[in-house]
């Protein structure tokens, strides 16, 4: 398997083959917690005045998502999945917008299939890549080159290199991260230490974010890892 890292918007637009859109913090995690919670799928989008369309269009869709950082005027939640824990969800249809994650999704147009990459979805992850022989992996790092999302990305590659790495060792490099200060500081109220704790747990769901067409349209649903090749 041929294994390439991609950086950012310009990047995304680059990748080819199976593409995994990385932004833990906290996109990719938020749409892993959305999809959990039994939506029928995500529907990712760039801009906020996309997502408000879609609403006045299908008065039942729920908006989620952020504009730097922070809940957009409109939307039923934030960027947050400790916001999103204990949510109804089910079989709903949800519209979702951020300042990296989607905007990737949205970007990665020579991709063959995209998966949105987040720590509780990791292992899932992997055995889809080994299991539907995967010849050529883009990773994309939204957050840039020495990111937090380079580091889940690495940690990706180490794990279908076979390579054993200590996860919580992981986790203190990511808590040093200049990515997690916000998260750090008590009076950033749109940035919840538990969002943070959130997006670094480990294999929470047993399935993979995995982008498809419809209608003309990306969306977002959880396909099982243990259905083999789709």
């Amino acid at each position: 398997m041929k294994f390439n890292k991609f950086y950012g918007i310009d990047g995304a637009k680059r990748a080819t083959g199976l593409v995994i859109i990385i932004d833990i913090f906290r996109a990719a995690t938020v749409a892993a917690f959305i999809l959990d919670k039994e939506a029928r799928y995500i529907i990712p989008v760039s801009t906020k005045e996309e997502a408000l369309i879609l609403r006045k269009q299908y008065k039942n869709y729920i908006l989620v998502g952020e504009e730097n950082g922070y809940k957009i005027p409109g939307f039923d939640f934030g960027n947050s999945p400790s916001e999103l824990k204990q949510a109804n969800l089910k079989n709903r249809i949800i519209v979702h917008r951020s300042s990296f994650g989607t905007q990737g999704i949205v970007s990665a147009q020579k991709a063959n299939r995209i998966i949105f990459g987040s720590f509780p979805v990791l292992t899932a992850i992997v055995n889809y890549v080994k299991n539907n022989n995967i010849k050529q992996l883009s990773l994309v790092a939204m957050d840039g080159k020495g990111s937090e999302d380079e580091m889940f990305a690495d940690f990706v590659i180490a794990k279908l290199d076979g390579r054993i790495i200590n996860i919580n060792l992981i986790k203190k490099k990511l808590i040093k991260h200049k990515g997690v200060e916000r998260f750090l500081d008590p009076k950033q109220l749109e940035f919840p230490r538990e969002d943070l704790d959130l997006c670094l747990s480990l294999d929470l769901f047993n399935f993979v974010p995995l982008v498809l067409e419809e209608q003309g349209r990306k969306i977002i649903k959880a396909q099982k890892t243990t259905s083999g090749v789709v």
